[in-house]
């Protein structure tokens, strides 16, 4: 077995219950700026989650922070901040507190994981 699988735990149940969200009935809500629409898939507390995001075409945010470690992952069309633009494909990780810009010219959907 590799780093992803590893052996299974002793004195588990067979059939295990697991957190799934339909993300397709979810509806689209505020992504926290004009053209940024957000569909929550998880939230703590503590400030971690994980979101959908689908950025409109044109749509941009001005610099922010977050104050987690930002996983992106884009996953339709394209997205930029000041130091590049992102394709389908693309992974990005960046530190909590790190000051960034946003915005997409065509449309992205991004998945989004503030851990």
């Amino acid at each position: 077995m590799n780093k992803l699988m590893q052996p299974a735990s002793a004195g588990r149940p067979e059939e295990e219950k697991f957190y799934v969200v339909d993300s397709d009935a979810m509806a689209w809500g505020d992504g926290g700026g004009e053209g940024f629409l957000s569909k929550e898939l998880l939230y703590s507390e503590d400030g971690r989650g994980a979101h959908l995001i689908k950025v409109e075409p044109g749509a941009y945010a001005g610099s922010h922070s977050h104050d987690r470690i930002e996983h992106l992952f884009v996953l339709e069309g394209d997205f930029y901040d000041q130091n590049q633009t992102y394709k389908k494909g693309d992974f990005v990780v960046r530190e909590a507190g790190a000051n960034h810009i946003a915005g997409s010219k065509n449309g992205a959907l991004i998945f989004l994981m503030f851990i």
